[in-house]
């Protein structure tokens, strides 16, 4: 049995005013997935759920056999869009692949298993219907876009390619008509994900430990090279700007620089926020725009990481670039030992696209933490992410922060995000964070003395993380 990480062959331009899209190839060339000990997620719009079924495809070449069974699952990403849903197609596990020849080409069956955050928490089904494209070639793929690009995908593609059709894939469409021959049809056997957690916190003690929130908020525009605030990635840059402003405004606000228009736009596209709250904590937050994250340049990258070393939240809104925005972001910035930090990956279907380079980094960076987990924690979406809310969510884990006195789980924060972008959190399993205790190390109990016959004393810990304590007694009777 392996797992794999899906490769994205090729992209196109962007879509509506969704995080969704970009315009570069992203070619896979970073590597093999990684896999965790176990799959952690808390929603509070999504459950979690593993998907296992036997699939099949046919191809033309022996070759890369596990590459076509990649290229085919992708259509489970828009197949799953439909229903409000995506799966996890870094976290697939693969076993019993065996090929046939067949006439003009090769038969291939296979088991698979997808976590999958199932974005319908009221209608869990307990088994679920794919079909798929049958041919799994470059010439298989084409036809099937030439013959469905226009009566079996979302209402709002455009500009679909056999690049992106999986990405629009709709067969459950009322005016989809598939050919049987086209397909293959299996159904997945729904399972309730085991490791799927709820009511954890950030690791708020890590956060404050030095007394100061740092955030930094990362803006791609809609559009490469635009310049006025009708673009929505700069309107959203903007109105960020302003609600950290009225934020922090009563708080000694200082900023970087001095003044800043009420649109700053490209004229100022990186901005630092200071404020002294009542109790001496402080808050910085650097605001940064760019055309994109992936071809942002040396100047972005310097800074970035600059930031990113000390960061409590980082978090970007834009496309996701069917996965080469996410990706490419994931592969920046520094960090450094001790340092927790939550990611916000917000852009479109990003649960589907986070790969392994983040958990691999921290891993590096802390000889405790073999999984990458520990100091890190990554919030995505299951379903697009709309420029116009990317303000306001960021806003939602900023306050939430902020609100140290009354620390909120992750799904009380989620609840103050867009709910038709299906927030998520994965690697929130190893926090050890609860109000009024826990989140530390305990040093245990050590008391001597003596009590005579039938006499009582009582010892109280503090609250303490879930797990094993044991307690022992020595003496002479």
């Amino acid at each position: 049995m392996r797992t794999f990480k899906h490769v994205v062959a090729a992209l196109i331009p962007v879509m509506a005013t969704m995080g969704c899209l970009g315009s570069e190839p992203f070619d896979g060339s970073e590597g093999p997935g990684w896999v965790d000990e176990g799959k952690a997620d808390a929603s509070v719009e999504a459950v979690f759920l593993d998907f296992e079924f036997d699939g099949e495809l046919e191809t033309t070449s022996s070759w890369g056999i596990e590459n076509r069974i990649e290229d085919q699952l992708l259509y489970t990403i828009g197949h799953l869009n439909g229903d409000r849903s995506v799966g996890r197609l870094d976290r697939v596990e693969l076993s019993e692949v065996r090929t046939e020849s067949i006439d003009g080409g090769y038969r291939v069956t296979y088991h698979a298993t997808i976590p999958v955050a199932w974005g319908r928490p009221s209608s869990v089904p307990s088994e679920y219907t794919f079909r798929l494209p049958r041919e799994a070639s470059y010439q298989g793929f084409q036809r099937f876009t030439d013959r469905y690009m226009d009566s079996c995908v979302d209402w709002g593609a455009h500009d679909v390619d056999s690049g992106s059709m999986w990405y629009y894939y709709r067969p459950n469409a009322s005016r989809c008509q598939l050919d049987d021959g086209d397909i293959v049809t299996f159904n997945a056997t729904v399972t309730e994900s085991e490791f799927a957690t709820t009511g954890m916190y950030p690791e708020y003690h890590r956060v404050w430990e030095d007394g100061v929130l740092r955030v930094v908020a990362i803006f791609g525009k809609y559009e490469d090279g635009a310049t006025t605030a009708s673009d929505a990635g700069i309107s959203a840059y903007n109105s960020f700007v302003r609600r950290i402003s009225d934020a922090l405004g009563p708080h000694s606000l200082e900023t970087t620089p001095a003044e800043i228009p009420s649109r700053p736009g490209i004229e100022v596209p990186d901005i630092t926020f200071e404020a002294t709250l009542d109790d001496g904590h402080r808050v910085v937050v650097n605001a940064l725009l760019v055309d994109n994250v992936r071809t942002a340049g040396a100047t972005f990258d310097r800074r970035y990481e600059e930031l990113s070393q000390r960061a409590d939240l980082i978090a970007y809104n834009g496309h996701s670039g069917l996965g080469a925005n996410i990706r490419a972001l994931a592969r920046k910035g520094r960090w450094v030992q001790g340092q927790y930090v939550i990611v916000f990956m917000n852009g479109c279907d990003t649960y589907t696209y986070i790969d392994a380079a983040l958990w691999e980094a921290h891993a590096d960076a802390n000889p405790d933490d073999t999984n990458g987990t520990k100091y890190l924690d990554i919030v995505t979406n299951a379903m697009p992410a709309y420029f116009h809310s990317d303000a306001a969510a960021t806003m939602a884990l900023v306050d939430g922060l902020m609100a140290y006195d009354e620390p909120q789980t992750y799904e009380e924060m989620f609840r103050r995000i867009d709910s038709s972008q299906v927030v998520l959190v994965t690697g929130e399993q190893d926090n050890v964070f609860r109000p009024g205790g826990g989140g530390g190390e305990w040093e245990g109990l050590d008391v001597d003395g003596s009590v005579a016959r039938e006499e009582e004393r009582r010892f109280e810990t503090p609250i303490l993380d879930a797990g094993r304590y044991i307690f022992d007694m020595t003496g002479t009777g």
